[in-house]
């Protein structure tokens, strides 16, 4: 769901791509006002500020839970569009081989960011042309890996038609969460790593949240459960579909059937399930990087007493060398840790 944003770092051959990266980075920094006085403002909408009167609490939980504490989300920023940053992900059309980009320090990942989308757009197009399979995606939020000062986006809070959706505290927390767990752990080279254990910690430690507080029947988190169980169901059947087209690159056909084949199946995809977006090999690969249910930690964590302190500290002794090679998306962390 969200980008390690950790493309800021110097290196990188595209002068320009840093330029816009520094440029967007640096915007959000000087648009951040204090939460307290967003809050204390008259000007403020009422649910605004009942929201974000929330976030000091939130970041306490995410403290008492294990996670690392940070100087973010002191700071909210309005943006004026739904997304803050623009991935591209770009693949092998008749296989799922993922373009891997590199940067000095913070290591390589297998997507890449852009604050325009104009820009994200353009840098897919050249790998359009050469025959790649591409997907542009908006993301809400993402993580500078403590090399910034993160502030609290718009983009984090579910608003349609200018109205606070009510699922908006549940996804304030989840969103903040998957962020933190980006500060506390991270992992050089592992992308599938990074984004599934964020999202598993986050889905856990919001519903621990919710009954800490006990606010399991409320409308927000009911209205929550409902969007995310729509969303497992798309995240199921992209699954499904990442499967069945690799039974089709990998067999002996010829090129031009599996053309056909992939062709035919992703059109009935996208008609199924109504995807705003076209579906791409690249599409169902974000969906693999963001998946959480095939990397053993739910074993891990009950072997753990459900502890998530204990659970943290021994995901935190894995090393890259650990994985079977870069951005491994068959790793398994229950079979890793003893």
């Amino acid at each position: 769901m969200l980008p390690v944003f950790a493309f800021l770092l110097n290196g990188c051959s595209s002068i320009y791509y840093f330029y816009q990266a520094g440029k967007g980075q640096l915007a959000l920094l000087n648009r951040g006002k204090p939460i307290e006085k967003v809050i204390s403002d008259p000007a403020t909408d009422p649910k605004l500020a009942s929201l974000l009167s929330n976030i000091k609490d939130i970041r306490k939980f995410c403290e008492d839970s294990g996670l690392k504490p940070t100087p973010n989300y002191r700071e909210y920023v309005s943006l004026d569009r739904d997304s803050v940053v623009y991935v591209v992900t770009v693949s092998e059309a008749l296989e799922f081989k993922v373009k891997i980009f590199s940067f000095p320090i913070a290591g390589s990942f297998n997507y890449i960011g852009w604050f325009s989308k104009d820009d994200a757009l353009e840098f897919a197009k050249k790998f359009e042309a050469q025959g790649m399979d591409v997907d542009v995606r908006g993301a809400s939020a993402y993580s500078t890996l403590g090399w910034f000062r993160d502030p609290l986006l718009s983009t984090m809070i579910p608003i349609e038609n200018g109205v606070i959706q009510a699922e908006a505290l549940a996804d304030l927390v989840n969103v903040v969460i998957h962020e933190s767990v980006h500060a506390t752990l991270y992992l050089k080279n592992q992308s599938y790593f990074n984004e599934s254990i964020a999202v598993f910690v986050a889905d856990e430690l919001t519903r621990k949240y919710f009954e800490s507080k006990l606010k399991m029947d409320a409308p927000e988190w009911k209205s929550y459960l409902s969007r995310k169980d729509r969303g497992e169901k798309i995240r199921t059947r992209m699954m499904k579909a990442y499967a069945d087209l690799k039974v089709i690159y990998d067999s002996s056909m010829p090129t031009d059937e599996k053309r056909s084949k992939k062709k035919n199946y992703l059109e009935a995809l996208q008609k199924e399930l109504n995807f705003r977006r076209p579906i791409t090999n690249a599409t169902l690969i974000q969906f693999q990087t963001y998946n959480d249910s095939e990397h053993g930690f739910q074993p891990l964590y009950e072997k753990m007493g459900r502890n998530l302190n204990q659970f943290m500290a021994a995901l935190s002794q894995l090393k890259t060398s650990d994985f079977k090679k870069d951005h491994d998306e068959s790793f398994d962390v229950s079979k890793m840790i003893r």
